[in-house]
């Protein structure tokens, strides 16, 4: 399953040694267990961690247990786990014939607890949350861009890989008009264009014969072409293309055609895009198992706040470099079953 942005950004915190203050723990669950009676007893919960422990829950009850607790007629307690806890402490808050004291009465390693006549120890429950920082040195939102910038670099190593990772077909917005140089409804995401053709490969369509071939603007084949009269594509032909302007993700590039058609044709469009939009409710956006690498590429970079250089810390882009560098192998290739026949090197020269 893909990691959150904001969970991995909890780890940067971890690794920073600034522990961000765990939430609450909701109220337990208690169901008797064993014979039951009509004792109420009711218990709060506390999460903890390497820090400190948070304020106490509210209270959960039951008004259906056994008057004495035993190890066979006993409470049994139940709660939703606290993201990044790595403990709990039970409180028994009221009480009926035995046993008779309350406070501290457990500190399981997860969310359920049985108990089974335990003595408690007195201790009134916390009402402070002393497992974070109340004001933290790195922000929410500088963690998280730290952490997106590392995702973009990460997106432009394995973009580089040629092996489709970040590919789009788009068979929606791509058309060209007639009598027009350049194509429209280009998505503004385009960074590299992989392929173009018409949108209706079908037997039957009219355009099935346009064939689009990419070519510089100014080589003499597209020089030739843009004083070339237009053409009807349902008659077929070749049409030359090229990519200009910056393109994704400063805005869509401009892809100019020649020679022009006379009448409109849509588009199949496969290009390799870029990173959509991220938040701290995103998942990473990057394959082949990245966490580790952007925990360590965003904490390398959160260290250049304190340090006196203001640059990231070589102890944290090592592990980053290394994380990168492998996570660039296990992604290619994708295709390992060897083909059972090869393509003649000059087959599409000579048209077979």
């Amino acid at each position: 399953m893909a990691t959150t942005l904001s969970t991995l950004r909890r780890y940067v915190r971890q690794r920073l040694l600034e522990y961000y203050a765990l939430v609450t723990p909701g109220s337990p669950l208690v169901s008797p267990q064993g014979t039951t009676g009509a004792s109420t007893w009711s218990y709060k919960i506390t999460a903890t961690n390497g820090v400190g422990e948070t304020e106490v829950s509210q209270a959960g009850s039951t008004a259906t247990g056994n008057a004495t607790l035993t190890g066979s007629n006993f409470n049994r307690l139940t709660w939703t786990a606290v993201p990044f806890a790595t403990g709990y402490k039970v409180y028994r808050t009221s009480v009926a014939t035995s046993p008779t004291t309350t406070g501290l009465i457990g500190s399981p390693s997860s969310p359920t607890f049985d108990d089974t006549g335990i003595a408690g120890d007195s201790a009134t429950p916390p009402e402070v949350n002393t497992s974070g920082l109340s004001a933290a040195f790195w922000t929410e939102d500088e963690l998280l861009q730290i952490m997106i910038l590392g995702a973009r670099d990460l997106w432009r190593a394995i973009v580089d890989l040629h092996q489709g990772h970040f590919t789009t077909i788009d068979a929606t917005n791509v058309s060209l008009t007639a009598s027009s140089s350049t194509l429209t409804g280009v998505p503004v995401d385009c960074f590299r264009v992989l392929s173009l053709e018409p949108r209706d490969l079908s037997q039957s369509a009219s355009t099935r014969n346009v064939t689009f071939r990419p070519m510089p603007y100014q080589s003499r084949q597209f020089m030739e072409a843009r004083a070339s009269s237009s053409f009807s594509p349902s008659e077929g032909g070749v049409i030359y293309y090229d990519i200009l302007n910056a393109g994704s993700p400063v805005a869509a590039p401009s892809i100019v055609i020649a020679p022009q058609i006379s009448s409109a044709m849509n588009c199949r469009l496969v290009y390799t895009n870029t990173l959509a939009a991220l938040t701290e409710s995103s998942n990473n956006p990057i394959p082949g198992e990245s966490d580790n690498a952007l925990i360590a590429w965003t904490t390398a970079w959160a260290r250049a706040k304190d340090r006196e250089d203001r640059m990231p810390d070589p102890s944290w882009l090592a592990p980053y470099a290394t994380d990168k560098n492998a996570l660039l192998v296990a992604l290619t290739p994708r295709q390992e079953q060897e083909p059972e026949v090869v393509e003649d090197f000059f087959s599409e020269y000579w048209g077979y």
